[in-house]
C-alpha cells in the first residue's frame, strides 16, 4: 500500500477533492495501540493494487488529534481507532473499525473490479 500521510487540513481538503473523482480509503491508525498495528500489517498484507486502484491514505490520531475531530465533524463518523473509511463524493459510504475492517469488504468499494 501506498500510504498518504493526512497531517493537515490541507491535505484532508485534498483527500476530499480527490473522492470527487474516485473512492479513497482513510486509514485512521493509533501507534500506542498494538490492535492498531495488527490490523494496518492484515491490511496491507492482502491489499492489491491490481483490484482496488483506490488511493489510501493514513492518519495518525495520537500526532494529528485536531486532524481526526476534524474527520469526525467532516464525515459525522463518530472517533475510532483503528478506523477505516471509504470515501466518495466527499462523504463517507462505508466506515469500520477495529476487527471489523476487513479486505474483502473493502473491496466491495473498489475502483476497479476483476
Amino acid at each position: 500500500m501506498n500510504w498518504i500521510k493526512i497531517d493537515s487540513k490541507e491535505s484532508l481538503a485534498d483527500l476530499k477533492s480527490t473522492s470527487m473523482n474516485e473512492r479513497v480509503l482513510l486509514f485512521k491508525f493509533s501507534p500506542d495501540c498494538t490492535v492498531n498495528y495488527v490490523v494496518k500489517m492484515f491490511l496491507e498484507r492482502e491489499w492489491a493494487e491490481g483490484e482496488m486502484k483506490m488511493k489510501t491514505y493514513l492518519v495518525d490520531v495520537i500526532s494529528n488529534k485536531e486532524i481526526s475531530a476534524e474527520i469526525v465533524k467532516q464525515f459525522g463518523i463518530e472517533h475510532e481507532s483503528p478506523q477505516a473509511l471509504v470515501i466518495s463524493g466527499g462523504k463517507a459510504d462505508y466506515f469500520a473499525s477495529h476487527g471489523k475492517i476487513v479486505y474483502s469488504e473493502l473491496k466491495k468499494f473498489a475502483n476497479c473490479r476483476n
